[in-house]
């Protein structure tokens, strides 16, 4: 990550869980990194974790609720205001509901789309221009997925949620081709796709899941290495898909003799 210092980074969802693990990875790398999340005072509390620690980088925090444009696009304008131009965009804020199709509420379908699709998506647009605006001459926007972008969930309730990383998945893939049909192959996009990680948004669906074994979930400094390892490949290196399990899950999966 050397080669990395002094880069800027935006992390939404920062203020827990993934986010919070990669802004302290890469604040102690010597990054700049801008904290993108609606509870500022645990952005503040974690800034004051890392300067008490003398990590060589820097975090600033930005309160935003990523399901208000106004909001997100305020963001963005504090950081074109106070830090200039960004390398890397993480998305990775994003919730779940557990909410069926047959009697679920509008309201709970409404919040996922708007978290895990539109957010996102309105993040990147106004990343993109910054790095336009400051000539970035290496950028990369990073969603942070889910394995249910790739498959069916099989989970009663789970299938909005399933539907919005499925479009995240197909968004990632659309914005590859659109940064190469504007000549802009300098911008890579990448999604990273885990299975469960130990989150408070695994909270949520820890019920239906209650028999699942520690060593078949992810932790969150876990998910962070793999974003930073994401992150630190070249130029010339796209990973346009990682897809992470746990190898406890993985060997769960299999048949058995």
């Amino acid at each position: 990550m050397d080669h990395l210092k002094g880069r800027v980074a935006v992390v939404t969802g920062a203020s827990a869980g993934i986010g919070a693990a990669t802004a302290i990875k890469l604040v102690k790398a010597g990054l700049t990194v801008v904290g993108i999340a609606r509870r500022l005072q645990r952005l503040q509390d974690l800034k004051k974790t890392m300067e008490e620690k003398n990590f060589s980088g820097r975090f600033f925090t930005v309160a935003c609720d990523l399901t208000n444009e106004t909001d997100i696009l305020n963001a963005f304008k504090w950081i074109d205001e106070n830090i200039g131009g960004i390398h890397f965009m993480i998305n990775n804020a994003g919730i779940i509901r557990i909410s069926k199709l047959l009697d679920g509420l509008t309201e709970h379908w409404q919040e996922l789309i708007n978290c895990n699709v539109i957010a996102p998506t309105i993040c990147s647009r106004e990343a993109y221009k910054l790095m336009k605006k400051y000539n970035v001459s290496h950028g990369h926007i990073i969603q942070i997925n889910s394995i249910t972008g790739h498959s069916y969930s099989i989970n009663p309730g789970n299938k909005m949620y399933n539907a919005s990383k499925q479009a995240l998945r197909v968004l990632t893939e659309g914005l590859r081709h659109e940064l190469a049909v504007a000549g802009d192959g300098h911008i890579k996009a990448s999604s990273i796709s885990p299975g469960f990680v130990d989150t408070e948004i695994f909270d949520a669906a820890k019920q239906t899941h209650s028999k699942m074994k520690a060593s078949e979930i992810l932790s969150a400094e876990e998910m962070a290495d793999m974003i930073c390892f994401v992150m630190s490949t070249g130029p010339n290196i796209l990973i346009a898909e990682m897809i992470v399990l746990s190898q406890g899950r993985c060997i769960q999966s299999y048949p058995r003799a």
